[in-house]
């Protein structure tokens, strides 16, 4: 993310005049991202010559048997069904890919939305992927913006995981005791 904010800030801003190497600003003088014109001044981003220079990591590519492994490593790690450890395998995969979904976009998306039909066909219906990406996905999202530029998003999805298993378990054990009362 910081060698594309670098690149489009390598130009002066049309829109406001901040300076290369500044932030853009608001009409009222706050930092903000780059306008429009600004990127479009900087010109294309080059991802390719970044990927040879190894400033980027190669695109992954997610094979069933590698979505599978993580699932069940899911699975044994919080103690949960298959179905939640595939959704937490499918979170994971987003977050492994922050960089490559910023950078690419749709390519990122078309690799991991590919793996998602791959697992939806192995676990079930496949009609549930494309909602299953865009779930996963908004989980990811939410995710790094809950743990700010600095935290770690794949610690505060295990901590979240953990602490809604443990609450579930609570909840039932609850109303077990309840109902035998």
């Amino acid at each position: 993310m910081d060698l594309v904010r670098s690149w489009k800030r390598h130009v002066e801003c049309p829109t406001c005049k901040a300076t290369a190497e500044r932030a853009c600003r608001t009409a009222g003088g706050r930092p903000t991202n780059e306008h429009r014109a600004r990127r479009d001044a900087a010109g294309p981003i080059p991802y390719a010559k970044w990927r040879k220079e190894g400033l980027i990591p190669e695109q992954r590519t997610y094979t069933i048997p590698a979505v599978l492994k993580e699932s069940e490593k899911a699975r044994v790690d919080f103690n949960v069904d298959t179905a939640l450890a595939d959704g937490v395998a499918v979170v994971r995969m987003f977050l492994a890919e922050r960089l490559g979904l910023f950078l690419q976009g749709e390519e990122a998306m078309d690799r991991i939305d590919d793996a998602v039909r791959k697992l939806i066909e192995v676990r079930g219906p496949v009609g549930t992927a494309d909602m299953v990406t865009v779930l996963a996905y908004q989980v990811a999202s939410l995710l790094a913006a809950s743990a700010g530029p600095n935290g770690d998003p794949e610690a505060l999805f295990d901590t979240v995981i953990r602490a809604q298993v443990d609450m579930a378990r609570k909840m039932q054990k609850i109303q077990r005791e309840r109902a035998e009362g």
